[in-house]
């Protein structure tokens, strides 16, 4: 009896054991993990960080998530670069919702201020189809081509005390925004943000929000915020740079904002964004939108290839001719930093998953210098990571297909 209970618990560490080790075992069983093998035995030079995300749906279609790290997830510090602009975008719809007030949406007209030294003013922009800035064409501009500039005035409009604030409440203690996209702005300068003031088609004032400062700690707690050997400034190469102040977003919790963003009804109310399912809409068509795509904004396609934000799965592809497959993602690209988290479908063949992956591609490692090797090792290890997992996927037998009619959109 001993015996047989003995080999039992066995049987189940092995399953346990073989069902943890899913993401590892489908890399190393296969012809990448050859191809990339200098990577996978050098993590920590690569700082290589891979989630991957299995969706099985019961019956009623509803989804249950299963998680799979290649690395344990890191607390040392990397930079997020654009990758805050996925929250950023849940939170700006979040708070117009939560301001209730008449006539005032995403898609209001906004005239931009100015008060402090840093800041600067906007009234119109040409991209739009109304000819003036609104909080929905910001987020048009961030998700299909990443735009900093975009980025900042969505920053201003929430404030880096009400950006972390609420991140907080939602879980996300490491979080620490503080800061803006280039503009000369210093430490100081970005715990000023500006006044904003919503305008009704005849110049009618609907709301005003007045100018903001932040005077909470700034500093973020990563470890090994000191990155690199050196950080070129001035044609002169320094000292390492302290990123202690700067954005810092740890790589699980991007993970699991896109994952709350796309599943909400996975996570607990707490954890999710407060915005409506017509919101939730707006962000997966433009998460998945290609610039081409687009018709205000406008893109043009020799500037913007098809796959400028998308790296996982497309990443060597500068022209997608089956665009049946799609990426609803976030990217983040900067100092060697290079990073996807998306999620994959194809509606045809009902296959769908979550991949998130995080490289350093400086082989100097020293900052600033541009020299960095995302199309030659970074790119193309996302794109075939991509195939990887999605030949995989298309073969995983499923109890219940996934019906995926809702991530199906019109792109003018």
């Amino acid at each position: 009896m001993i015996k047989r209970t003995l080999l039992f618990i066995f049987a189940a560490m092995q399953i346990h054991c073989t069902a943890q080790n899913v993401l590892k075992q489908i890399i190393q069983s296969d012809s990448f993990y050859t191809k990339y093998k200098y990577v996978f035995l050098h993590p920590e030079k690569y700082r290589l960080q891979i989630i991957y995300t299995q969706i099985n749906r019961d019956e009623n279609n509803i989804p249950h998530l299963k998680k799979y790290f290649y690395y344990p997830s890191s607390k040392k510090y990397f930079y997020p670069a654009s990758l805050v602009k996925l929250p950023f975008s849940a939170l700006a719809l979040e708070k117009i919702d939560q301001l209730n007030i008449s006539n005032l949406n995403k898609d209001t007209r906004l005239f931009i201020d100015s008060l402090h030294r840093c800041e600067t003013k906007e009234n119109f922009d040409t991209t739009s189809k109304s000819g003036y800035p609104s909080v929905a064409n910001y987020i048009k501009r961030m998700l299909l081509v990443s735009d900093n500039r975009a980025c900042n005035r969505i920053y201003e409009f929430l404030s880096p005390a009400f950006i972390n604030k609420r991140l907080h409440q939602m879980g996300y203690k490491s979080i620490k925004i503080n800061q803006r996209f280039g503009g000369g702005c210093d430490t100081s300068d970005n715990r000023y943000t500006n006044p904003f003031v919503f305008l009704s088609a005849d110049s009618t004032v609907i709301y005003k929000q007045a100018a903001d400062t932040d005077k909470a700690a700034i500093a973020n707690h990563a470890l090994h915020t000191k990155l690199g050997k050196g950080f070129l400034e001035d044609r002169r190469v320094r000292p390492p740079r302290d990123f202690r102040y700067n954005n810092y977003i740890p790589f699980a919790d991007e993970n699991n904002i896109l994952l709350s963003i796309i599943f909400p009804q996975c996570f607990k109310l707490s954890q999710r964004f407060n915005i409506s399912r017509d919101d939730y809409q707006f962000l997966y068509k433009y998460m998945s939108m290609l610039p081409r795509e687009s018709d205000y904004p406008h893109y043009d396609e020799k500037k913007y290839k098809d796959n400028f934000k998308k790296y996982i799965y497309f990443g060597t592809t500068d022209s997608i001719q089956d665009t049946t497959v799609r990426s609803f993602n976030i990217v983040g690209r900067a100092y060697g930093f290079l990073s996807d988290c998306a999620y994959i479908t194809d509606i045809n063949t009902h296959t769908e998953y979550c991949l998130s992956v995080l490289m350093y591609m400086n082989e100097k490692n020293i900052l600033n210098t541009g020299d960095y090797q995302y199309y030659s090792i970074a790119l193309p290890f996302m794109a075939d990571l991509g195939h990887l997992i999605f030949r995989y996927e298309q073969k995983r037998k499923k109890k219940y297909p996934a019906n995926l009619n809702a991530m199906r959109f019109h792109y003018p």
